[in-house]
């Protein structure tokens, strides 16, 4: 009987504690204490450092810089090139096309040594942009000139010379008119206004003026193009002053999203079809919705606040932002279909994300509890980077399609040039890590990381 009346008490007191094991274990029943299960996570849990970020997009520079020769060889003897006599045989060293070439990607990585100079101050990203703008103003004279002679047919600069899409001229452009602010060269003005013209008055485009190609159907709408176009226009209005420019990016952002975005998900659509309307079906690709939001962020930063039709931006912007975190995987990466845990996790997308959000969360406009998620992601980023400098998981070109199986499908590598994503996220982190307005708490065992507003910018 006084058995039962002592174990009647322990369990009372077992309640009053709140269940608390540890309590429990000391009242004498013999029941010992249960330890916390402690998480094993894929990726350490932990607050990266300035140092250890800045060390991956150096690692990630230094492989770009050993493979941006800026220079020309004869194919036959190997001896350099000089500019004053045409040569059919002039090819760039072996390697070195990818890096030097007139691409979007090349478009993104020339943005992140804007974006890491801004933040780092290290002026080895800023020179590098510098190099490769006046070498491309160099070199593609000189191969227009052997074109238009039937001396070569491809070459580095056939895109630039004959822009026919966005793809063209857009991301690249907009990186030429970050580096001319900074850096004024006449023939880099010259350059910019031929793309403006072809963006704003040669681009096909429906008849609300909505940027779209011609494949695969007669009229699409590509997620990828609001990248392809609205940095540069943003990065145009910025530099004229021109508010034409800041009107036709709002109405990408405003009219794209009217047919790509779905409002319940939060997510962006690879393509629409206007033959296909209603019916069309949706593929939420990864990589195409971290176009889709680093461009409203490229658009914000320039953007002034009053302009009207910010507040539709920054509302998509807030939304798609939300639906991401929301998606994001336990690896802290995000798949290659973002809705469908079963295709692959994938580099370039995660870290394009990883980007956005933490530039929203450094700019105000996501709130800073978004800053955790960022910082995991990160994370994982880094152990994407191999010790020469590549960047890996990344998914190869993908056109618009209209089935799963080819996006489940589409191939991954090291050697793709998209390493710029990386460094534009890796950017954005350490100014995260050095903001500040946030004090950022590590995570004691079994807890989370938390982004907190410093106690005397919360009590204002």
């Amino acid at each position: 009987m006084n058995n039962k009346v002592s174990l009647k008490k322990h369990l009372v007191l077992f309640l009053l504690l709140g269940c608390n094991t540890v309590a429990f274990s000391q009242l004498g029943t013999g029941i010992s204490a249960r330890k916390p299960a402690l998480p094993t996570y894929s990726t350490p849990y932990v607050i990266p450092t300035v140092k250890d970020v800045k060390n991956i997009v150096d690692r990630i520079q230094q492989r770009v810089e050993k493979n941006s020769l800026f220079y020309l060889v004869d194919s036959i003897n190997g001896q350099t090139i000089s500019y004053s006599q045409p040569n059919k045989n002039a090819i760039y060293p072996q390697g070195a096309f990818y890096f030097i070439e007139w691409s979007y990607p090349n478009g993104v990585s020339l943005s992140a040594c804007n974006d890491l100079y801004e933040t780092t101050k290290d002026t080895t990203y800023f020179n590098y942009a510098i190099r490769f703008f006046d070498f491309t103003f160099k070199a593609m004279p000189y191969f227009r000139t052997m074109e238009e002679n039937g001396l070569i047919r491809h070459h580095p600069y056939k895109k630039m010379i004959h822009m026919t899409a966005l793809d063209h001229c857009g991301a690249i452009g907009a990186a030429l008119i970050k580096i001319q602010k900074r850096y004024p060269d006449p023939r880099f003005r010259e350059w910019i206004d031929t793309i403006a013209d072809y963006i704003y008055n040669k681009q096909y485009r429906l008849r609300d003026r909505t940027i779209a190609r011609q494949r695969p159907q007669p009229q699409s709408l590509w997620a990828d193009d609001l990248y392809m176009c609205i940095p540069f226009l943003a990065q145009m209005g910025s530099l004229t002053g021109d508010k034409k420019y800041y009107e036709d990016a709002v109405r990408q952002v405003v009219q794209l999203s009217a047919r790509l975005f779905d409002q319940q998900t939060g997510l962006y659509d690879h393509g629409w079809n206007v033959n296909s309307a209603a019916d069309d079906p949706q593929f939420y690709w990864g990589r195409a919705n971290g176009w889709c939001i680093m461009a409203m962020a490229e658009l914000l930063s320039v953007l002034p606040e009053n302009f009207e039709g910010r507040d539709k931006v920054l509302a998509l912007y807030r939304r798609h932002a939300q639906a991401l975190v929301h998606l994001q995987d336990g690896t802290g990466l995000w798949h290659n279909l973002l809705d469908q845990p079963r295709s692959y996790l994938e580099t370039s997308a995660s870290a394009i994300f990883v980007y956005s959000i933490a530039k929203g969360v450094n700019e105000g406009w996501l709130s800073h509890i978004y800053g955790s998620a960022a910082l995991t992601g990160w994370n994982t980023l880094a152990t994407k980077v191999t010790d020469s400098g590549e960047v890996c998981d990344i998914v190869e070109g993908t056109t618009l399609a209209h089935d799963n199986v080819y996006y489940f499908n589409r191939g991954k590598s090291c050697t793709t040039n998209f390493h710029g994503t990386v460094m534009r996220a890796g950017s954005e982190i350490i100014r995260l890590l050095n903001n500040p307005r946030f004090v950022i708490e590590s995570p004691v065992p079994n807890s989370t990381i938390h982004v907190k507003l410093r106690a005397d910018i919360q009590s204002k």
